[in-house]
C-alpha cells in the first residue's frame, strides 16, 4: 500500500472525527435543543417549550402534529379543571419525533396521562391506496426521508437550527414566553370542505408497517415511564375518515386504550364546522379548540385521579401563566388587525 493513500485515508478520517466532534459540541451549546429551542423565535419554539416548565410539574402530555398543537388548549384546561399540561407538536410530526420528543421530555417530567393523536400514523392523504410492501420495500421505508431528518436531528441539533446564526446575540436573548404550553393561537375562520368525509364503512386503511412499528415504540415509552395512554383524533375534514377511523379503532383495541374519535362526535362538542376551523377544515381555530379541550377535560376528570392544582399555592406560576397568555392573544388579535 502507498504511502500517500495512507496520508489521504488518515486525513480523510481526522477530518471526519474533527467534523462529527464540532457538530456534536455545537449541538449542545449555541445550537442546543434548549437554548436554540425556547430562547429564540423559530417554528420549533412551541414543541419545545417544554424545557421551560418546571421539573415535576406537569400531569398531562398531548403528542401528536399540527391537529394536536391547534385543537387542544393548556391554559384553559387548567383554567377549568386544574390540570398542568404541555403539548409536544410539530408540522407533519411522525410518531418517531414523537418518540425522541417525549424521550427527552420525560428526563425532568413525569405526566400522568399521555393522549396521543393518531392522525400521524398517515403521511398520504386519506384514500390513497398503500401498496403491499416487498422485503425492499420495508428496508426504504425505515429509511424514509422524514425517519432519518429525525434520528439526525435527535442526534445534532445543530441540523434543525442551523439559521440561529442569523440572530445570535449573546447579550441580548429574544425569549419567548412559554405560556401557550404548546398551543398555536389562532382566531382567524377559514372555509372548511363539508364533504360527507365521516360516511360510514367496513373498510380498514392500515397505516404503513414503519408508522406501526415508531407508534409502538411511543406506546412502549409512556407505560415503561409509568403514564396512562388513551389516544385521540381531532377534527379534521380533510386528513381523516372512516376508514382510518376503524384501523385506529382496531390499534387501540390491541393496546387496551380508550380511542376518542371527535370526528364523530362533532355534536356533542358543540361544533360549528363551518365557523371553528382555521382553514379548510383540517386545524380548528380557537373557538373550536376550547370545545374540545372542554370535551377531553371532562374525560381526564372523570377516567383519571388527578389533582386539582387550582388552590396548591405551589401553581401559583400557572395562574400566572394563564394571565399572560390572555394577554398575548389580545396582543396577538391586535397585530393581526393592524395587518388586515
Amino acid at each position: 500500500m502507498k504511502k500517500g493513500f495512507i496520508i489521504k485515508t488518515v486525513k480523510i478520517i481526522s477530518f471526519l472525527l474533527v467534523m462529527a466532534v464540532l457538530l456534536e459540541v455545537l449541538s449542545f451549546t449555541v445550537f442546543s435543543k434548549y437554548a436554540a429551542g425556547t430562547a429564540y423565535r423559530n417554528k420549533m419554539n412551541k414543541t419545545y417549550s417544554f424545557y421551560t416548565e418546571p421539573a415535576e410539574t406537569i400531569q398531562v402530555v398531548g403528542v401528536g402534529n399540527s391537529d394536536l398543537y391547534s385543537g387542544f388548549v393548556p391554559t384553559k384546561l387548567f383554567e377549568d379543571y386544574g390540570y398542568t399540561c404541555q403539548l409536544t407538536g410539530s408540522p407533519y410530526q411522525t410518531p418517531l419525533l414523537s418518540y425522541y420528543y417525549l424521550k427527552e421530555m420525560f428526563k425532568t417530567q413525569t405526566p400522568e396521562v399521555v393522549m396521543i393523536e393518531v392522525d400521524m400514523l398517515y403521511d398520504e392523504n386519506p384514500g390513497v391506496q398503500v401498496p403491499e410492501e416487498t422485503k425492499l420495500d420495508s428496508l426504504f421505508n425505515y429509511a424514509d426521508t422524514d425517519d432519518f431528518q429525525a434520528v439526525i436531528a435527535n442526534q445534532f441539533a445543530v441540523f434543525t437550527f442551523h439559521d440561529r446564526w442569523k440572530k445570535l446575540n449573546l447579550g441580548k436573548q429574544d425569549l419567548r414566553t412559554p405560556n401557550s404550553h404548546g398551543y398555536k393561537y389562532f382566531t382567524s375562520v377559514g372555509k372548511a370542505n363539508l364533504k360527507d368525509y365521516m360516511k360510514k364503512t367496513d373498510v380498514a386503511e392500515q397505516p404503513h408497517k414503519n408508522r406501526l412499528h415508531q407508534f409502538d415504540m411511543l406506546y412502549n415509552l409512556c407505560i415503561d415511564e409509568g403514564a396512562k395512554v388513551f389516544f385521540v383524533e381531532m377534527p379534521t375534514t380533510n386528513s381523516w375518515n372512516y376508514a382510518r377511523h376503524n384501523a385506529a379503532v382496531s390499534i387501540a383495541k390491541e393496546y387496551g386504550v380508550e380511542f376518542i374519535d371527535l370526528n364523530l362526535r362533532t355534536d356533542e362538542l358543540g361544533l360549528n364546522l363551518k365557523k371553528e376551523f382555521r382553514d379548510k377544515g383540517n386545524h380548528l381555530n380557537y373557538k373550536g379548540a376550547c370545545k374540545v379541550t372542554k370535551y377531553l377535560g371532562d374525560y381526564i376528570k372523570n377516567n383519571y385521579n388527578l389533582e386539582d392544582r387550582r388552590t396548591n399555592p405551589d401553581y401559583k406560576f400557572w395562574h400566572d401563566s394563564v394571565k399572560a397568555f390572555k394577554k398575548e392573544m389580545k396582543a396577538e388579535d391586535k397585530r393581526r388587525e393592524e395587518e388586515d
